[in-house]
């Protein structure tokens, strides 16, 4: 089994007396005593970037019983290097903190008002920043959630679809309750600089110059590499709020199908939960749609079904507001058109850049590595280094140049390389 580096030891600081702060807190019990724990790496290579994931199994003694209980727990990164470094002011894990301890259980008593018994994510136990910041939530795994490493079929784009739409809906019911929400802006724009954005601009790199090697698209090779150089202010002008905008809501703001656990029953989907809440901000609904439909939804879905989702989601979220009684003018479908069309820019930026990283499975990313099973396997992806060497696999992927080949004479007809 291949694990990241950053998550083969916990950290020192989680031990038994951290575990019993965190159940005497979510038991109401300070008499929990824990007899016993064990940590393991929460999550697989390239399943999140911006933390480090371990699962707990602890063993409790509370109100003279003994009892057990598994534990996510969601911190910063020790290992030097880019993750460590874009985390260290806190604001992502403050962003999530503020989703999970007040957004969420509003936008939940919401639905539950109306009926609706929609759950949009797991339960937070626990977060602190003493001694760093971490966040302790349910295992979703002991309610069958699982994993998956495909991106979205048309039916589980549809129920992912369903949740971002009350979200969204929620949001602005809710801006005048919680009008903080409208300054939450740690979001791709405004939270990764320096080494991160540069790697962006090395994929975009890789592309153009594949485009000299592929017949026929050689003269996308000027056009990217214009593109490169520009495209990251874009992006960032797209993330900021402002009154340009027909309308802005609370976006979940890193959408992929990897923020995700599924409840599976017989091969087929029933229930998805959203994961990973730390770039949620207040902005254009197409920040959310543009992005989930290239990193959360599959190729084939996306092209064949674009149209039908947005129209679903804008559905769902209609019905969302007038459930909650909404007493403005209702965002109409047209109002959500334009707002995806003047983000057009991001299509390009996703489909250049990360594209590859969520429309390929780990296997295919990393095939020697995942495919050995016999021993526990480290994964750096820590450095600069580590996303390079895996980002010119991931381009060069036989799906990912077939994907690409039908995207560039779209994106440069509508201009999306004009920055």
């Amino acid at each position: 089994m291949a694990y990241n580096k950053d998550e083969m030891n916990a950290p020192k600081w989680m031990d038994g007396a951290f575990f019993e702060k965190v159940l005497q807190k979510l038991g109401n019990d300070d008499s929990v005593k824990v007899t016993e724990f064990t940590t393991a790496p929460g999550s697989k290579p390239g399943d999140h970037f911006a933390s480090i994931i371990f699962r707990a199994v602890v063993i409790f003694e509370g109100k003279g019983k003994s009892k057990d209980i598994s534990l996510i727990v969601k911190t910063m990164p020790e290992l030097e290097g880019i993750k460590k470094d874009l985390l260290e002011d806190g604001r992502l894990f403050e962003t999530e903190a503020t989703m999970y301890n007040i957004v969420l259980p509003e936008v939940h008593k919401m639905l539950l008002a109306v009926g609706d018994d929609t759950v949009l994510g797991p339960r937070l136990h626990y977060s602190s920043k003493d001694p760093v910041w971490v966040m302790v939530f349910e295992d979703l795994s002991k309610k069958d959630f699982v994993t998956k490493p495909t991106q979205l079929n048309l039916d589980e784009a549809k129920m992912f679809y369903a949740k971002l739409g009350r979200l969204h809906a929620a949001s602005m019911c809710l801006a005048e309750k919680l009008p903080n929400i409208k300054k939450m802006d740690c979001n791709i724009g405004t939270a990764f600089r320096g080494d991160i954005t540069e790697t962006w601009i090395k994929n975009i790199g890789i592309l153009s110059r594949l485009c000299l090697e592929w017949p026929g698209y050689e003269n996308y090779f000027e056009q990217i590499e214009k593109y490169k150089t520009q495209i990251i202010q874009k992006i960032r002008e797209i993330y900021t709020s402002n009154k340009t905008s027909l309308y802005n809501v609370l976006n979940h703001g890193d959408s992929n199908h990897r923020n995700c656990m599924y409840r599976i029953v017989d091969g087929k989907t029933q229930d998805i939960m959203l994961l990973d809440y730390q770039l949620s901000c207040w902005g254009t609904p197409a920040i959310d749609i543009i992005y989930s439909l290239y990193q959360a939804v599959s190729v084939e879905t996306r092209d064949n079904h674009r149209d039908q989702l947005i129209k679903f989601y804008h559905d769902e979220f209609v019905n969302a507001l007038k459930k909650f009684g909404y007493g403005q003018k209702i965002p109409s479908m047209m109002d959500l058109r334009v707002e995806i069309t003047k983000c057009g820019h991001l299509e390009a930026f996703l489909a250049t850049t990360f594209l590859p990283w969520f429309m390929l499975t780990p296997d295919e990313l990393m095939p020697q590595i995942c495919q050995s099973s016999e021993t526990d396997i480290e994964i750096d992806l820590s450095s600069a280094e580590g996303w390079e060497k895996m980002a010119d696999r991931g381009f060069r992927h036989p799906k990912y140049v077939e994907a690409i080949k039908r995207y560039l004479p779209t994106l440069s007809r509508k201009g999306l390389f004009d920055v």
